[in-house]
């Protein structure tokens, strides 16, 4: 999937500060040679579907709104415009805004109409913006600074789209345990077995069977009758990947929260009473259990990971939580605030991009802490999608890349993007040269198109960015 980004008003070239793959704009008069649409912003919505770009950008034409425009009846602009934004975002995206602030150079503009400055995002547009009538969504401010290049000073603002409203309130305990499955039949009755035998009982368990032609869907349908917490989902054609059937089965979950097993995974029977009472005492959106790396034929290689280096009591800001993540001291095994999860979905842009998606529900979390309850993340099934080497596999360049482009629109540090990228670049370089090297040989020739398309794809994403310009 490729990353769009639309520049608001632009004057010449749409402008790309977040390095998106596809550029568009806007302006009074359409360019299309330039991917610029024609909106007056003044009275136009956008012409473009909702949710349909990953960034936008407005370069001083905020400060050109009008707050009350009176023909052919009175309406603010302004608002309808932010309106606008937060409809094309998708959710989590990024708005980048450049306005003037009070000078000389403002005060000699006379199209300069709306004065904006560190007051305006967070008490008119943020989550709780109860002061703005005919606003309906909702905007957390990541950075503002004011900056001065010689020409006066300018408002710099990061705006990310969130879910209008204060966070909302879990007000049952049912659990949603959703479990996608394809040619299951060997594991799944075992990781049904786990979590039917839990300690909670207000649960729910959504298994999704992805077209599986090994008898999965008959072994599925006999715990459905058997037990009434069972509801079993089939999509209409094989989807091909996790976050595809996540995304497919999220408007079928009844809980208030929403926790994700593989088709071969195993549980503590305490695992979602100990996650669900750690939620309802700190109201956290996200809630972490014990981890182990699990090999059941050889536990002596098991790997636990508990609490931040052990430590569970510790209570971690989403931002802290998705950084200590990247190496995976973190891992994304845990329980979700549903409305948090439905918001932001699951991206489908790779085979692992639920890897992806488990940061930035991290990044996006009002706090993350840490439960007892067991996770035993099973290690030792080779049939598991993540454990073939396949063509689709070399979409974890990808996903690495993407991943260093959302730390870098959220404003991590520069000793994090640059570890970050790192592995974005030696992954698609491993993978390039596993591919040109006699091991590609065992790839059929559609193989290695298909393969071929996933790296070049890595490196178009790169090019537009300063921090590959030297190695590309």
């Amino acid at each position: 999937m490729t990353t769009r980004t639309l520049d608001l008003g632009c004057t010449g070239l749409p402008q790309n500060p977040f390095h998106a793959e596809e550029v568009c704009g806007t302006a009074a008069v359409a360019r299309p040679a330039d991917g610029v649409a024609a909106a007056d912003l003044q009275r136009d919505a956008l012409p473009y579907a909702d949710c349909s770009f990953d960034y936008l950008s407005g370069f001083d034409v905020l400060a050109r709104l009008p707050r009350l425009v009176h023909l052919p009846a009175p309406r603010n602009a302004f608002v309808e415009l932010m309106n606008e934004a937060w409809r094309v975002l998708k959710p989590g995206g990024h708005f980048f805004v450049l306005v003037p602030g009070p000078g000389p150079a403002m005060q000699a503009d006379p199209a300069i109409v709306n004065m904006i400055n560190e007051h305006t995002f967070p008490l008119y547009f943020g989550r709780a913006a109860t002061k703005t009538p005919g606003f309906r969504g909702a905007f957390e401010v990541l950075r503002q600074e004011w900056r001065n290049d010689g020409r006066g000073e300018q408002l710099c603002a990061v705006l990310r789209k969130v879910e209008p409203g204060p966070a909302p309130v879990a007000h049952t305990g049912l659990v949603s345990v959703v479990i996608p499955v394809y040619n299951g039949a060997r594991y799944i009755g075992q990781t049904l077995d786990s979590v039917l035998a839990q300690t909670h009982r207000e649960l729910e368990v959504l298994v999704i069977d992805d077209g599986s032609s090994d008898g999965s869907h008959a072994l599925l349908e006999e715990y459905g009758r058997n037990d009434p917490r069972v509801r079993v989902l089939r999509t209409p054609a094989n989807l091909g990947t996790a976050p595809r059937v996540l995304n497919f089965a999220l408007p079928h979950v009844r809980g208030d929260y929403f926790v994700y097993s593989s088709q071969d995974d195993l549980f503590s029977a305490d695992w979602l009473a100990a996650m669900h009472a750690r939620a309802v005492a700190t109201g956290a959106d996200a809630v972490v259990p014990d981890v182990v790396l699990h090999y059941p034929a050889d536990p002596a290689l098991d790997r636990v990971l508990s609490g931040l280096r052990g430590d569970r009591d510790v209570e971690l800001s989403g931002r802290d939580a998705a950084a200590h993540s990247l190496d995976w001291s973190i891992p994304g095994n845990a329980l979700w605030r549903a409305g948090l999860v439905k918001f932001f979905g699951f991206k489908e842009f790779g085979l692992n991009s639920d890897e992806y998606s488990a940061r930035l529900l991290f990044i996006n979390a009002n706090k993350v802490v840490f439960s007892g309850g067991t996770f035993y993340y099973r290690q030792d099934n080779a049939a598991a999608v993540t454990k073939r080497f396949t063509y689709r596999s070399f979409d974890f360049a990808y996903t690495q890349l993407r991943l260093y482009q959302l730390l870098a629109a959220e404003g991590y540090p520069a000793d994090v993007l640059q570890r970050e990228a790192l592995k974005a670049l030696s992954t698609r370089n491993q993978l390039q040269a596993w591919l040109d090297g006699p091991e590609g040989a065992s790839f059929t020739a559609d193989e290695r198109a298909a393969a071929q398309q996933r790296l070049d794809r890595v490196t178009r994403g790169m090019r537009p960015d300063p921090m590959f310009a030297a190695v590309l």
